[in-house]
């Protein structure tokens, strides 16, 4: 199984807001090539998008990969 991290930034312009959201332009994905399972299709996996900076969004693309590889190998 591989795990893929990635922080990418919105091609859209920021929202203008003084709430935090969407008015940072950043986003982190992960996702693993494992077999899928019903799981993906819950509620649980259908929550809003997270908008970062683009140093946050870098962060937290490495902290939940590592996250998900630590948890991985505690499963084995």
């Amino acid at each position: 199984m591989y795990i893929h991290v990635a922080a990418f930034e919105e091609p859209s312009e920021p929202t203008r807001t003084c709430a935090p959201g969407p008015k940072w332009r950043y986003r982190m994905a992960i996702r693993y090539t494992a077999d899928r399972d019903d799981r993906i299709f819950f509620e649980s996996f259908d929550e809003e998008d997270d908008y970062y900076t683009r140093r946050a969004a870098e962060q937290a693309a490495l902290h939940y990969g590592r996250f998900a590889v630590d948890l991985i190998y505690g499963m084995a």
